[in-house]
């Protein structure tokens, strides 16, 4: 995915300038005030493949050795369920959908989160669609990203 200008939209889904939502999280080494936010952010760094973020914001004890480049960068949803925070944790409910293989895949999580030395940090999550098949997407359909496209005119990938 191409970098996002300062006049694009937040790929987190916020609908927020990306200048004004993740950016500051991502770029400037801000720190997110609450999951829900480290959430949307981690999102965005899935989106555009930011994996140095992802493992900056990693609780170190759960942080995969082999997360790398590799990781699905064709996100095209995220849809925050709810979210909780008691004390020094935290966690949120969300959907985030992706496509691969011209298929819509649907990730399903309750993430755990942790608050340590003042920063938020992903610890774990619980997936809510274990056995959920994707679901092809017909090329002359709406592309599932929301551009108003047809999906052959958009992530179509042939």
């Amino acid at each position: 995915m191409l970098m996002p200008t300062n006049s694009s939209l937040c790929p987190c889904g916020s609908k927020q300038l990306f200048s004004q939502c993740c950016e500051p999280y991502l770029r400037q080494g801000q720190l997110a005030a609450d999951p829900t936010t480290l959430m949307r952010s981690r999102y965005s760094a899935f989106c555009l493949g930011d994996v140095e973020y992802l493992k900056n914001t990693w609780h170190p004890d759960t942080c995969p050795d082999d997360l790398g480049s590799d990781e699905p960068s064709n996100w095209v949803s995220l849809e925050i369920l709810d979210c909780d925070v008691d004390g020094d944790e935290g966690e949120v409910e969300f959907r985030a959908c992706l496509i691969f293989d011209n298929k819509l895949e649907t990730l399903h999580e309750i993430s755990q989160f942790d608050l340590i030395d003042g920063r938020w940090l992903y610890h774990s999550g619980e997936f809510k669609n274990e056995g959920d098949k994707p679901k092809p997407i017909a090329k002359n359909a709406p592309c599932p990203c929301g551009s108003g496209k047809a999906f052959s005119q958009c992530h179509f990938q042939r």
